[in-house]
């Protein structure tokens, strides 16, 4: 076993936990917004175990994979905040803009 070898070993452990993290944020995020923290965690994470694997293949195969995912996380966080920011965040802030409407 080479440096490679133990390198590419190392990562998957360094990068499992975290991709247990993000998905125990997911399911038990007591609000919205730690579930969209672990949606962006299992994201990046899962995008650093595809470079890992596309390195230890020595393969460029995973490039265009790696780029509509990131910019799939990206976006969707992007849209999801937007959304919330547009929700009113009372019920009488919801009366107010029925009223002006």
């Amino acid at each position: 076993m080479n440096w490679t070898e133990l390198l590419y070993y190392v990562s998957w452990l360094v990068f499992i936990p975290g991709l247990t993290v993000a998905l125990w944020r997911i399911v038990k995020g007591p609000t919205t917004l730690d579930r969209m923290l672990g949606i962006d965690l299992l994201t990046i994470t899962t995008v650093a175990l595809m470079i890992v694997y596309s390195i230890h293949e020595r393969t460029g195969d995973f490039i265009e994979l790696i780029l509509i995912v990131t910019a799939l996380g990206f976006f969707t966080t992007v849209a999801f905040f937007y959304y919330l920011s547009h929700l009113p965040a009372t019920e009488g802030e919801l009366q107010d803009r029925e009223e002006n409407d």
